[in-house]
């Protein structure tokens, strides 16, 4: 009981912290958050009521010398009208309108896995970056990578990803999206996906994935046990070409590994264990069928024969 109010105590804390104007200790919030998967629920419990209850209190306009009032740390037990009364009188805004987006990045060969302040998680696989916003949780941009979200679902604020120019947004969903060589490929293994809602829109349950290439949009069926399974060092793959094995190998690895023009659309179905290559790539060399050679400083991949 003591380590649960002690956590709520902390919620609260942030929740006002954030909430002020000057606030740039984002850096160590999203520490907290990532520390502890019960910290971001008890964050967004913790705002909601506050949002709730703030909704309920008319503006009041304030002298700049009430504005600076120092900020006091509230021990839990004093609830949500009390924390709204308070958020009021630093002048917090329960809902900051304005963008603030920062980027995550991750090294190829690294994976993080990021909790957002709503209560989702976003699985970073190596090489991706991610722009997200400190005042919209409910917003993600993929510029490249992949990247799984397991979305906590709200009707009246669905979340929403950027990437390759269309949006994806969530109908109480978990999903993988993957943007590279210029290709963006969905696959949903929870709920469903909206793709580019709206009268052309494409609508993804579970069990089905998407491949957006040159423009054209083509629904595919796929393993919903092989949807994100890269998390747990497995590259999954049903007729996949080898140019794409090629990059996830360079993203998962932490390698520069590049396909001979001659076997870069040669198709390939199954499963690579990367945990089990070691960081070398000429391990996955007999199962892909082709030979892997280093080459002017990186490794190459090409016909056997």
């Amino acid at each position: 009981m003591a380590e649960h109010d002690d956590i709520d105590a902390q919620a609260l804390d942030w929740v006002v912290r954030t909430g002020g104007e000057a606030f740039d200790d984002w850096e160590n919030f999203q520490a907290w958050l990532e520390a502890d998967p019960r910290h971001a629920a008890a964050y967004h419990a913790m705002s909601t009521d506050i949002e709730e209850m703030a909704a309920t209190v008319p503006a009041v306009q304030f002298a700049p010398d009430v504005m600076r009032t120092p900020r006091r740390h509230w021990p839990v037990w004093v609830g949500g009208a009390m924390a709204a009364s308070l958020a009021l009188f630093v002048g917090y805004e329960a809902i900051e309108t304005r963008a603030h987006p920062y980027a995550v990045e991750t090294a190829a060969g690294v994976m993080r896995t990021v909790q957002l302040a709503d209560g989702s998680s976003i699985a970073m696989g190596g090489a991706t970056r991610l722009t997200l916003d400190r005042n919209d949780p409910r917003t993600a941009t993929l510029e490249r990578g992949e990247a799984m979200f397991v979305v906590r679902h709200d009707a009246s604020d669905p979340f929403e990803v950027s990437v390759g120019g269309a949006r994806l947004v969530d109908v109480g969903t978990a999903f993988d999206v993957k943007h590279a060589r210029g290709e963006t490929r969905v696959a949903v293994s929870e709920g469903a996906v909206d793709y580019n809602p709206g009268r052309d829109g494409i609508r993804l349950a579970k069990g089905q994935g998407l491949v957006v290439r040159d423009g054209e949009a083509t629904v595919t069926t796929i393993d919903v046990a092989s949807v994100g399974s890269w998390r747990d060092s497995v590259l999954a793959y049903e007729g996949a070409t080898l140019a794409e094995v090629a990059d996830d190998l360079s993203r998962a690895l932490g390698v520069d590994l590049r396909v001979d023009p001659g076997v870069a659309k040669r198709p390939f179905s199954g499963s690579i264990a990367t945990a089990k290559l070691s960081g070398d790539p000429r391990l996955a060399a007999p199962l892909l069928g082709v030979a892997i050679r280093k080459r002017d400083g990186h490794w190459v991949m090409f016909s056997r024969s």
